[in-house]
């Protein structure tokens, strides 16, 4: 892994006139905090060389996500920050219909290494990537965090959620087909955005995957929820949203 994962660009914000990130990052309190920790681990890291390793196995998924079923007896493989839009369609514009899920795409970015090295960052990515806006290039890394695109997810039909990881001819890292398997609430203290923030999920692979994959946790959601009802709505709409993704398998 590479320090300059999280730490360089943020070294170099933290640098940065405040005019700067105001209009970069639309800055806050709450992005002067995070980078504030990152300044923490950037001087931790100069005094501990093994800061700078990235190693899979000391991932875990989150205790607060306790209310999912268990990975035991899986390994992790990847943690992705997904930054995309929750999709909806309505019947009407009236408030006697209610939106309909109708899949979702995201972009997805690296944050394995952020989450084997600074697990409490990575809790509060998505909070904060969901104000940023997607970098134009497809293939550009996410300017917070400076992480890799890893994959990109979308619906293969309309009950099938898919994570292709396969961005490059050089990084082809598989793809996994999901089925829903289990879900709760985003807790309270979640980013609820305009509308609510998303469930989190308990995904498992079906026939398709490509490579060892069996299961997806979808948590840490920021927004993605619809209005109650469509009153006011088009046919089909997106709402913006966050989360993290981690990735087991054997």
């Amino acid at each position: 892994m590479r320090l300059t994962l999280v730490l360089c660009l943020s070294a170099v914000s933290l640098a940065a006139p405040t005019k700067f990130l105001d209009s970069a990052y639309d800055w806050s309190d709450e992005l002067a905090e995070f980078y504030g920790k990152i300044s923490q681990y950037i001087s931790t890291a100069k005094h501990n060389i093994r800061a700078s390793t990235c190693d899979a196995s000391k991932i875990a998924l989150p205790s607060y996500a306790s209310g999912l079923t268990s990975s035991s007896g899986l390994k992790p493989i990847y943690v992705a920050l997904g930054r995309g839009t929750q999709n909806y369609t309505c019947a009407d514009s009236t408030s006697s219909s209610t939106p309909v899920a109708a899949g979702a795409v995201a972009r997805l970015y690296d944050a394995t290494c952020i989450a084997a090295n600074y697990p409490s960052l990575l809790e509060k990515l998505p909070r904060l990537a969901y104000k940023i806006t997607l970098p134009t290039s497809d293939d550009a890394s996410f300017p917070l965090s400076n992480i890799d695109l890893l994959g990109h997810h979308f619906f293969y039909d309309a009950t099938t959620p898919e994570f292709n990881l396969n961005t490059t001819p050089k990084k082809q890292h598989g793809i996994v087909m999901t089925k829903k398997a289990g879900s709760i609430d985003a807790p309270s203290n979640a980013f609820a955005g305009e509308y609510g923030a998303v469930a989190w999920l308990y995904l498992t692979s079906t026939d398709g995957t490509v490579g060892n994959y069996k299961s997806v946790y979808r948590v840490d959601t920021a927004a993605g929820s619809p209005p109650k009802t469509c009153e006011g709505m088009s046919s089909a709409f997106e709402m913006q949203y966050a989360a993290n993704y981690y990735f087991f398998g054997q």
